[in-house]
């Protein structure tokens, strides 16, 4: 395994404006910023004389310690909780996951109808979904080489771990998500940019499980750090098509294992609230049978999603629809890896290994929420169906169901329209053909000159 990063690091230039973009966040994301200012504040005592007056004029060699570096490592880790958040509910609308209700004639969201064009995200800025990403990735070029230099020995290789994990989760969630062509953009040691070109969805892949590699050679006490560096590993390898080697880099989390969210402002409370009915207009419910291919996430009443009765649909009556209380409030976490999603890695390996303990990993799991078994349907077709439902149910808003969608279609050949909502749209028209998020190249490019287009849809 290499463990070198990505980028060249020196630790004794850490860029100035990293004290300025903790404060912006905390700024920006509420109650989050109680975490990182008490950390920022030990690390602003530690050096004597400070003035703390204006916190944007910290400089360097002020936090040239280990409370500083635990605060980069902090903003790294806050950055990530609270952006899934974000993202999962962007995957959620282009798949099948949420549905738009809005009544007929009015302007809809473009994602939910599988539009690859003028794409908006949730954070009303001109950013995009890769923005978020690269939020949480430039974090972790300043986290790391505080750490290296400033962590004691006892706990340098757990946060390594969880910096490098984090890398390579963004990177893996920006290969499984965003269309093949996409940046990655960095700074360098000095603060300057340090641009990406055109990334493919393989080199994107690889480029996150060699972070990952770095991420489990470092992790030693922390199993939370050990299960999303592993976890994330197998997905890598998933993508990659390696099964057995993705049941191998899984093996060793156990199922009770997650690594969850760390922040209190879940936004998936919001857009799954009666709140949100309450205000008329756009709403978002819980996606059932959508496009034709959707699965019955409202009604099948599963354990693993629970809902209540949010309202009829503006544009049928006698349509019933359906929030979660997945996650009741922002404070709720979301979970980002776990032993369950270890667990299907492996049965997606043993039936891809014709061996039938993949029916066996999935019932013993239905067992532990009070499921029925499921039966064998025969052929191996119906069997990665089988399987692919129930990481539907099991990871159900967590931003795996657009990877999963475009693993099928990539892995298992499956032709685009069997697998993504399709046919008529309720507020007008047909469902369009993209088969991921694009990104915006006019705020993406940001001046990068390797960039000179967009993203195929596809």
């Amino acid at each position: 395994m290499n463990d070198t990063p990505a980028f060249h690091f020196r630790p004794d230039r850490m860029p100035s404006l990293l004290l300025t973009r903790i404060v912006s966040h905390v700024r920006s994301y509420g109650k989050r910023r109680s975490l990182i200012a008490s950390v920022l504040a030990i690390a602003m005592t530690a050096c004597h004389g400070l003035d703390v007056s204006d916190p944007t004029l910290i400089r360097d060699q002020d936090i040239a310690n280990a409370s500083g570096a635990n605060a980069r490592r902090i903003n790294a880790s806050g950055e990530l909780s609270v952006q899934m958040t974000h993202l999962a509910s962007d995957v959620a609308k282009i798949t099948d996951e949420l549905q738009i209700d809005r009544p007929l004639g009015a302007s809809f969201d473009l994602l939910d109808n599988r539009d690859s064009q003028g794409y908006e995200t949730n954070s009303g800025t001109d950013e995009g979904y890769l923005g978020f990403l690269d939020r949480i990735f430039y974090e972790t070029t300043f986290a790391i080489p505080a750490i290296r230099a400033y962590t004691p020995d006892s706990l340098k290789g757990d946060f390594l771990a969880q910096m490098y994990a984090i890398r390579g989760y963004t990177i893996l969630q920006a290969a499984e998500d965003i269309c093949s062509g996409f940046p990655l953009n960095d700074v360098t040691d000095d603060n300057q940019p340090l641009y990406s070109g055109p990334l493919t969805t393989d080199s994107a892949v690889a480029f996150a499980s060699a972070q990952l590699d770095s991420a489990i050679k470092y992790v030693h006490d922390s199993t939370r750090f050990a299960t999303l560096a592993r976890v994330a590993k197998g997905r890598s390898l998933l993508d990659q098509g390696k099964y057995s080697e993705a049941a191998a880099a899984v093996a060793s989390v156990a199922t009770t294992d997650v690594y969850q969210t760390e922040s209190d402002n879940n936004t998936l409370s919001y857009f799954m609230s009666l709140d949100q009915w309450s205000q008329g207009g756009y709403n978002i419910a819980v996606g059932n049978y959508e496009g034709i291919n959707g699965l019955p996430f409202a009604t099948a009443h599963d354990p693993r999603i629970p809902t209540q009765i949010a309202g009829t649909s503006a544009t049928d009556s006698t349509d019933t629809l359906y929030v979660t209380t997945k996650y009741p409030d922002p404070t709720t976490p979301m979970v980002l890896a776990s032993g369950i999603e270890a667990r299907l890695i492996e049965a997606e390996a043993a039936i891809n290994a014709h061996d039938g303990s993949w029916l066996t990993i999935l019932n013993t799991l239905r067992a532990t929420v009070g499921l029925p078994d499921l039966v064998d349907p025969g052929t191996v077709t119906a069997q990665i169906d089988t399987l692919y439902s129930e990481r539907a149910f099991w990871l159900y808003l967590t931003g795996r169901r657009l990877g999963d969608l475009r693993r099928l279609i990539k892995n298992y050949g499956r032709d685009p329209e069997s697998v993504f909502p399709t046919g008529p749209y309720v507020l007008g028209g047909l469902y369009r053909s993209a088969t991921a998020i694009p990104f915006v190249l006019a705020a993406e490019r940001k001046g990068n000159p390797k960039i000179t287009t967009g993203c195929a849809a596809r």
